[in-house]
């Protein structure tokens, strides 16, 4: 039979020495779990040097890379099957299960990003599109230094239905995520008419650079 662990009730100068020793994926973990927690751990000062987010269908996969060399890799996808969200850890990687109704995937994200005094996205990267609504896992992201495409599907191997239906969920991806962006990168040449128009009007927002390549496929 497992006795639990009072952790919170130790003393300040005994609990912060109990709370260095651990890992990262510890540490994070407990901070996402308990607010109290979060306050402490961020009295240990996890320095991260950057964090890049990676959006590929229905997963979004954090990397948080530390001053002392060490890397966090956070993987969050939707379970639309699962009541209730699920965590694993293992060494440095965490796993997050995230299931509609519950805590949204982006606010994993903040909580990573507070406790390692991290204040914005280095890049966020859209590697491929979810064929369902994508917008609960990008949603609410903090500031973003900036937002790169991916040439993220062919074309030739798509209807033009289908191609059309991809285009524009990715375009409401774009549509959520720049306003919080500096920049954007495209590489993916957009092939409907309609949907390139619109990609026209999303970039006259309030970005410092915005590059275009491979755009006409």
């Amino acid at each position: 039979m497992r006795t639990a662990f009072p952790l919170l009730r130790l003393p300040y100068l005994v609990l912060m020495p109990v709370l260095e020793q651990m890992e990262i994926t510890e540490k994070v973990s407990l901070s996402i779990l308990s607010k109290r927690v979060r306050i402490y751990v961020k009295l240990l000062k996890m320095t991260c040097e950057h964090v890049n987010v990676i959006l590929k269908n229905d997963r979004i996969e954090m990397k948080v890379f530390f001053e002392n060399g060490e890397e966090l890799r956070v993987l969050q996808y939707i379970d639309e099957t699962q009541r209730s969200n699920f965590i694993y850890r293992h060494e440095h990687e965490m796993v997050f299960s995230w299931c509609p109704g519950s805590r949204l995937p982006v606010d994993y994200a903040v909580s990573i990003m507070d406790v390692t005094h991290c204040k914005s996205i280095n890049q966020f990267i859209i590697a491929g599109i979810f064929e369902h609504d994508s917008i609960p896992i990008v949603t609410k992201l903090p500031k973003i230094d900036e937002v790169v495409v991916e040439h993220i599907w062919h074309p030739k191997f798509l209807t033009y239905e289908a191609l059309r239906h991809k285009e524009r969920i990715l375009l409401r991806v774009l549509k959520t995520v720049l306003p919080v962006s500096s920049a954007v990168q495209v590489n993916y040449p957009f092939q409907i008419l309609q949907n390139l128009n619109y990609l026209r009007e999303i970039l006259k927002g309030n970005l410092d650079a915005v590059t275009l390549k491979n755009y006409w496929g």
